[in-house]
């Protein structure tokens, strides 16, 4: 299971219970629907949190680098190349700082 499946049942899941709380409010009549109160918050992010949980299911939206939607082999491959990459760097930054002691190292000797 990807990321971003995970990620879409759980913003599912608690969208839909958000919603089921704001219907019980309005059955037990702690949200009216004739006076706008703080109760209005707890549907409308319980929507919210569906319209989200549908887009980080497609990839896309606010928190698709979070949760990126990728197979584990697509997501090893890319972690591999980002730790290549990071070595690649290493090894430049340690062949610069190799270069530069024997530099120093010369213009001492000759002094």
């Amino acid at each position: 299971m990807t990321p971003a499946k995970s990620a879409q049942r759980l913003l599912l899941g608690t969208g839909l219970g958000l919603l089921l709380a704001s219907g019980f409010g309005l059955i037990s009549g702690v949200i009216s629907l004739q006076s706008p109160s703080a109760g209005f918050l707890v549907p409308l992010f319980g929507f919210i949190l569906l319209v989200l949980a549908q887009l980080t299911a497609k990839g896309e939206g606010p928190l698709s680098e979070l949760f990126p939607n990728e197979n584990s082999s697509s997501m090893a491959k890319r972690v591999e190349s980002e730790l290549t990459q990071e070595k690649k760097d290493a090894d430049v930054g340690s062949a610069w700082a190799k270069l530069e002691h024997t530099m120093l190292s010369r213009e001492l000797e000759e002094e």
